[in-house]
C-alpha cells in the first residue's frame, strides 16, 4: 500500500486535494453560475455522505478519509477518461441543444471503469 504510513493529517491532505480535484473536473460540465456553484458543493456533499455513513456503519478514524479520496479521485479520473463524450454534451448545452440520452451500455461503461479505478485506488491506497 502506498498509504501505509499516512498519519491523520496525510489522509485530511489527500481528502482536501482529491475535493479540489472533483470540483475542478465537474466545473467543467457546469454552463451556468449557478452549475457552478452546485459543482463547486459537489466534494463537501460528497464528503458529508462519507462520513454520515461511515459513522452509522462504525467505521472512524482514517477510514471516511480513505473512502472519500478514492471515490473523488475515481470520478475526477473518470472526467478525464471520458473527456471526449463530456466535451461533446458540453458543447450541445452551449449551443442550446439538448444532451444525448446516455445508452444502456455508455452507462454500464461508466460505471465499470468507475469501479475499476475505485477498486485500484483502494488497493494502491
Amino acid at each position: 500500500m502506498l498509504t501505509s504510513s499516512f498519519s491523520t493529517l496525510h489522509w485530511w491532505t489527500a481528502a482536501v486535494l482529491s475535493g479540489a480535484a472533483l470540483a475542478a473536473a465537474a466545473q467543467f460540465l457546469a454552463t451556468t453560475t449557478k452549475g457552478r456553484l452546485l459543482a463547486a458543493l459537489l466534494p463537501l456533499v460528497g464528503a458529508v455522505t462519507v462520513i454520515l455513513n461511515s459513522a452509522a456503519r462504525g467505521h472512524g478514524g482514517e477510514t471516511p478519509l480513505a473512502l472519500f479520496t478514492a471515490t473523488a479521485l475515481g470520478l475526477s479520473l473518470c472526467r478525464v477518461v471520458f473527456s471526449k463524450y463530456l466535451r461533446r454534451q458540453r458543447e450541445l448545452v452551449r449551443a442550446g441543444k439538448p444532451m444525448e440520452r446516455a445508452t444502456g451500455g455508455q452507462t454500464a461503461l461508466f460505471l465499470l471503469t468507475f469501479a475499476v479505478i475505485v477498486l485500484t485506488l483502494a488497493i494502491l491506497l
